[in-house]
């Protein structure tokens, strides 16, 4: 009762070898369905993610396949713990992260409200920001931890420049900034093999100018869920073309195949130009900021994001993003509670598992 299989349900019928023609079954005593998850990159990722909560996730975006999705704590469903009230070390051990959570994104939020300036501000690769640590909107302000100075637009992405972003968003506004997160399905639950995903959150209705601003930023009230997010990455770097994720490869009764998965392609959900664009300032981001050394071999693009959530916690790490090589084409995402700064907890991790999908 602890543990729901909902692909089995969803092809119950293909398993037991259902035909719909004739309506019979054929029930061989050896209905079997094969993943598209690699055990061999969940136990790397497993290793990786070592005492940390949270979840770490992979996926081909030109097959679909979810090729890793592991979800920290977790437990042997033989061996059930004996859970005492208050204890945080098992906290949302029965929650898979994956597709049931939601979380701050922080600055990978950013990639978003790139997208959209790309898409409506016609010079924004013109544009120089100036960061002199706040922004101001009255008695508050927009803050960044230092002073970025002088930033071109690619810089601001890569520097994840606080100040900078804020004055796009103020070009964009808050309706376009809305319409945006609903034309790429943000907030909106992935379904795929009997499972539908959490619903994220993106809210600026009558939000005050410094709270839209903090929402084009990735806090707010902004929540993402990780598979989504992850399809987003995988759209980005199939040129604008969502492919939904899938993790049921095959079924089959007895001998039979009676279920062969395929590629599920959805709406070009960005323009190939905007698409393109930001793979490569995604790249910069990992050439200025990242480090090509920690992906040696591979053409990595990514984000990173801090995710402040408030209270006397850490704050979530976040890092998102994908690889451009032909033989690797590869979406991934990594989401660390109570981990501090993104890119200094997540890429170790990240690393790890790279490593292991080469091999």
């Amino acid at each position: 009762g602890y543990i729901s299989a909902p692909a089995v349900a969803a092809y119950a019928k293909e398993m037991a070898g259902y035909d719909i023609v004739t309506g019979l079954y054929s029930y061989s005593g050896s209905g079997v369905a094969k993943l598209t998850i690699s055990a061999q990159l969940q136990t790397a990722a497993l290793k990786a993610m070592g005492d940390y909560k949270g979840t770490v996730a992979v996926y081909n975006y030109k097959t679909g396949e979810i090729l890793c999705a592991v979800s920290t704590p977790n437990y042997d469903p033989d061996q059930i713990p004996d859970i005492q009230e208050g204890d945080r070390a098992f906290e949302g051990i029965y929650m898979n992260r994956f597709t049931q959570s939601v979380y701050i994104p922080g600055s990978i939020f950013k990639i978003i409200t790139t997208a959209a300036a790309l898409e409506e501000i016609d010079d924004i690769q013109e544009q120089s920001f100036t960061c002199t640590g706040r922004y101001e909107y009255g008695n508050e302000a927009v803050t960044c931890e230092k002073i970025h100075g002088k930033l071109d637009f690619d810089s601001a992405l890569a520097q994840s420049c606080n100040c900078a972003f804020a004055q796009i968003v103020g070009q964009l506004g808050a309706d376009t900034l809305q319409e945006y997160v609903d034309r790429y399905k943000i907030t909106q639950p992935v379904s795929f093999d009997g499972i539908t995903t959490a619903a994220g959150n993106f809210d600026v209705s009558n939000a005050a100018d410094i709270q839209v601003a903090w929402s084009g930023i990735g806090q707010h009230l902004d929540q993402i869920n990780p598979c989504r997010f992850l399809t987003f990455m995988g759209t980005i770097a199939n040129d604008g073309v969502e492919i939904t994720p899938h993790l049921v490869k095959e079924v089959t009764s007895g001998d039979t195949v009676t279920y062969q998965a395929k590629a599920q392609t959805g709406k070009q959900l960005l323009s190939k130009e905007t698409a393109q664009e930001l793979q490569s300032m995604m790249r910069n981001n990992v050439l200025e900021k990242y480090g090509v050394e920690n992906f040696p071999q591979l053409t990595v693009c990514a984000k990173s994001g801090t995710a402040q959530v408030g209270g006397e916690l850490k704050s979530n790490a976040m890092f998102a993003g994908f690889i451009t090589d032909e033989e690797y084409p590869l979406a991934f995402i990594v989401a660390i509670e109570d981990g501090g700064y993104g890119r200094h907890v997540c890429i170790p991790v990240l690393t790890e598992i790279l490593e292991a999908c080469m091999k």
